[in-house]
C-alpha cells in the first residue's frame, strides 16, 4: 500500500512511475474485476471540490496517480516524497510494454474516429506479443452503455482497458460500468490517445522534464485556457493549506 496525500480533499498516491506500472500489472494478473486507476491533475482536484460524486469516485479508485506537475508539486509540499509524474501517455506505453508476451488482454476505448485502432496497432508493433483484443471509439453517454457492453462482452475478458473519454466523462463511465463488465483494470487516460496516435504532438522531452508540458499544450491548443482557468485558484488554495498545516504544527 502507498501513502495517499490529501490535496484539497482529493487523495493522491505518493508513488513512483515504476511502482505504479508494477501495481497495475499485478492487478491485471490477479484476474479480479472492476479495479480503477485515475490520473489526477489540478483540474481533477478542483472539479472534485465542486462535485461530491466525482470526489467519491476518485477516493474509491485503486490508484490515484499524480498526472499534472502542479499536483506533484502540491503533493511534495503537503508531505509527499516521490517526484514522479505518471501521465496517461506514459501509462499506456509502459503498461503495454510490461504486459507484452504475457497472457494479459488489452483494450483501447475512446478517442475520435479510428484513433483507438491506430493506438492499438502502434502498441502491438512496439511490443511484439501484446494481446490487444479490443479497440473502439465508443461513447460515454448512458444511452450507448448497452451497445458498448455488448461489444466488450463479445471479446470476453479484458485485463486492462484504457479509457480515453476525457476528464470526468471517463471516470463517470467507469463508475457506471466497472461492476457490469468483465474488465480487470480500467485506466482513465484522458487525451493520451491523440498523442500516441500522433494526432497531436507531445511536448519535447526537455519541456516534460522541466514540468511545463501544460504550457506546451496551452500554446498549441489555446482553447485549453478555459479548462486551465482553475490553476491560479488551485495554487492559492494549496499554499493556504500548506501554511495552515505549518501553523497548526508549530502551535502544538
Amino acid at each position: 500500500m502507498t501513502d495517499r496525500i490529501d490535496i484539497l480533499g482529493t487523495g493522491v498516491d505518493d508513488i513512483s512511475q515504476k511502482e505504479a506500472i508494477e501495481a497495475i500489472f499485478q492487478l491485471a494478473r490477479s484476474k479480479s474485476r472492476g479495479n480503477c486507476v485515475v490520473t489526477v491533475n489540478s483540474e481533477f482536484v478542483m472539479m472534485a471540490r465542486r462535485n461530491k460524486e466525482f470526489r467519491r469516485i476518485l477516493r474509491n479508485s485503486n490508484l490515484a496517480l499524480p498526472d499534472g506537475q502542479w499536483v506533484v508539486f502540491s503533493k511534495l509540499i503537503l508531505g509527499g516524497k516521490v517526484h514522479d509524474r505518471v501521465t496517461g501517455v506514459d501509462l499506456v506505453e509502459k503498461v503495454c510494454r510490461r504486459c507484452a508476451k504475457r497472457p494479459i488482454r488489452i483494450g483501447f476505448l475512446g478517442g475520435f474516429s479510428n484513433v483507438a485502432e491506430v493506438v492499438s496497432k502502434r502498441q502491438k508493433k512496439a511490443n511484439p506479443g501484446l494481446q490487444v483484443v479490443f479497440f473502439e471509439a465508443g461513447d460515454p453517454t448512458m444511452g450507448y452503455d448497452l451497445r458498448l457492453k455488448k461489444d466488450i462482452d463479445r471479446v470476453g475478458r479484458i485485463d486492462v482497458l484504457f479509457v480515453a473519454f476525457g476528464m470526468g466523462r471517463q471516470e463517470f463511465w467507469i463508475e457506471r460500468m466497472r461492476k457490469k463488465l468483465n474488465v480487470g483494470v480500467f485506466i482513465g487516460v484522458g487525451g493520451a490517445f491523440d498523442y500516441l496516435a500522433q494526432v497531436k504532438r507531445r511536448a519535447p522531452k526537455p519541456w516534460q522534464d522541466l514540468g511545463v508540458e501544460w504550457l506546451w499544450r496551452l500554446l498549441h491548443d489555446p482553447v485549453r485556457i478555459w479548462r486551465m482557468r482553475v490553476l491560479p485558484a488551485f495554487f492559492v488554495l494549496v499554499l493556504a493549506s500548506f501554511v495552515k498545516r505549518q501553523f497548526l504544527s508549530s502551535s502544538k
